[in-house]
């Protein structure tokens, strides 16, 4: 059997990367002040919520803005209603994300709703054991936005490789988005993983580690690998792209990554602000940097590319990032023009755009 080298004992949800406009990116979100208690944490009801309004508390957290949002929540077992959340951090990476009709996950007190917190992705409130070690040890992602395609079957599996930034950048570009993932000991039977993985909704899960191959199970290295860049373009700064998901695994431990087949996106990149050294560089601090982007997407089919800085959108500025996804909402179905900085030379691309999912 084929396995994959040692490569995490702490896996970190995505870090390094904002997505704009691309269905089901991770972002990072801490919480500040008002962020899940510990009680709220073992007794709070997860829930989706719309963010309806948003505002700059003028605090910030190692230079990431602290903001208060109103939210709409919808929880399965009540009916919808409102609350304000005062303060919760947000990562200077998931600012795009973070907007008023994008979706986040709170936790709320079901006796006192106003009770109520972004919740941040960490370990889920203890529970008695599902014997399973993969469903007792899962983290959950923090999904913005993300608009998963229900599975209708069991999810397959891969061993991923030694580079688990690789394999989630070639991930993000085949459309798929991260549900959360598991660190165990001592359970080397996949099966453990693809039952997990398929209670919690994936379409495919990544095991990372040594593992013992069942009779009769397939159990390949994943075989998506990121899109080559383009050999004429310069990078777009050092370590853009996903950091190692997974990294420094002992002899006796495992894990997997569970990720979710999102819907097709109206533009299909993950981008970011421009960095200080790009400031300098070109003089200007508007703008963002595309990262990667989705095969078939509809920024794949009019050739960006990645290290492309787009600086308008259907001829307006991009002085706000943070304004992008509803600019690009609002021209979904669209055929836009994007002004780009490739290298050193200005270019126009012309996009058509995905309709906007109903």
């Amino acid at each position: 059997m084929r396995s994959s080298r040692s490569v995490s004992r702490s896996f970190v949800p995505l870090l390094g990367a904002a997505c704009l406009a691309l269905a089901g990116c991770s972002g990072m979100m801490t919480s500040f002040g008002g962020g899940p208690s510990e009680e709220l944490r073992q007794k709070g009801v997860l829930a989706p919520a719309e963010i309806v309004e948003l505002w700059d508390t003028g605090w910030t957290v190692n230079d990431n803005p602290v903001v208060g949002m109103k939210v709409h929540v919808t929880p399965a077992d009540r009916p919808p209603f409102e609350a304000r959340i005062e303060k919760t951090t947000v990562s200077r990476i998931a600012i795009p994300q973070v907007q008023p009709g994008q979706t986040v996950m709170v936790r709320f007190d079901p006796d006192n709703p106003r009770d109520i917190a972004v919740d941040t992705g960490g370990p889920e409130p203890a529970a008695p054991s599902t014997g399973n070690p993969y469903r007792d040890h899962f983290t959950r992602a923090n999904n913005l936005g993300a608009n998963f395609v229900r599975p209708d079957e069991k999810p397959r599996i891969y061993l991923g490789t030694a580079d688990s930034g690789a394999d989630t950048q070639a991930l993000y570009e085949n459309g798929y988005a991260l549900i959360g993932a598991s660190g165990v000991r001592a359970a080397p039977d996949p099966r453990l993983a693809l039952d997990a993985g398929a209670e919690l909704g994936a379409a495919l899960v990544v095991v990372y580690g040594r593992f013992t191959r069942p009779a009769g199970m397939e159990l390949d290295v994943l075989p998506l690998r990121p899109r080559p860049a383009a050999p004429d373009l310069p990078v777009a700064s050092p370590g853009a792209g996903p950091g190692p998901l997974i990294r420094g695994l002992g002899q006796d431990e495992q894990a997997a990554a569970f990720w979710g087949k999102t819907r097709p996106a109206i533009l299909g990149i993950v981008s970011r602000p421009l960095n200080v050294p790009e400031q300098k560089r070109l003089r200007r601090t508007d703008g963002m940097v595309v990262e990667s982007i989705a095969n078939g997407s509809p920024a794949a089919a009019a050739g960006i590319q990645p290290g492309d800085v787009v600086v308008a959108i259907d001829g307006r500025p991009l002085p706000d990032v943070r304004e992008v996804p509803a600019l690009i909402t609002s021209l979904a179905g669209k055929r836009v023009n994007f002004d780009v900085i490739r290298g050193e030379r200005a270019v126009t691309v012309a996009v058509q755009l995905n309709p906007a999912l109903p």
